[in-house]
């Protein structure tokens, strides 16, 4: 696995920041239901924003806590250098999750409900895949399970020209545009999150320079 290839042979504090990046995505999960569920019928409340807002500061938290730790163990690993070098750029991308979590929140803010849609369960389908791709990832990054992890970048990046297809689905609508907008910045923020998830995964498989590979679009790639 290529962030073991510079593992020293013993425990250190890697193991931490590595339990720290396992934590943010299952909070980031936790974010994600929040905001989810509040809009397909939910709606917003003063409960849901607080959880939403408490969980994300959490996962900033962590964040922040993670690259210092990062800094101090450079300073006394020199040899160690490349793999914190992967941890500061993969913990971007966990905090990412919060942040797209919060931003479909903000949607439910400005009164987009998919409840009783003619597209309810569709669009139900693919926040269940999201959901499913954040903690699969976060139990396939502790576990080190590289196969896994494999064929689960393949699977999600399935999704990702689905999700473009149905941002042009609803530029292209007809129907209210309220409608059209809450649906286009829906599947982009599940893009997002999407492309981030993936990029966490490809560190167990990707050198450092391969890095964020998923932000690009495929031809760019």
């Amino acid at each position: 696995m290529i962030m073991e290839f510079f593992r020293g042979g013993s425990k250190s504090e890697l193991d931490e920041v590595e339990a720290m990046l396992v934590q943010m995505l299952r909070d980031g999960h936790d974010v994600f239901t929040a905001a989810t569920d509040a809009l397909f019928g939910g709606g917003k409340s003063k409960k849901t924003g607080r959880e939403v807002r408490s969980t994300d500061k959490g996962i900033n938290e962590a964040q922040t806590n993670i690259r210092r730790s990062l800094m101090i163990h450079a300073a006394v690993n020199r040899a160690e250098l490349p793999l914190v070098l992967q941890y500061a750029s993969i913990v971007k991308d966990a905090e990412r999750v919060g942040d797209y979590s919060k931003n479909i929140y903000d949607l439910v803010r400005y009164g987009a409900n998919f409840e009783g849609s003619s597209d309810e369960g569709e669009l139900r389908r693919y926040r269940d895949a999201v959901g499913a791709l954040i903690l699969d990832a976060a139990d396939l990054f502790a576990a080190k399970d590289v196969a896994a992890a494999q064929h689960l970048i393949g699977k999600a990046d399935g999704y990702l020209n689905e999700y473009d297809d149905h941002v042009r689905a609803a530029y292209e609508s007809t129907g209210e545009t309220s409608d059209a907008v809450a649906r286009a910045l829906y599947f982009r923020f599940l893009k997002r999150t999407t492309a981030h998830v993936m990029n966490i995964l490809t560190s167990l498989v990707q050198p450092l320079d391969r890095l964020d590979y998923y932000d690009e679009a495929a031809e760019d790639r």
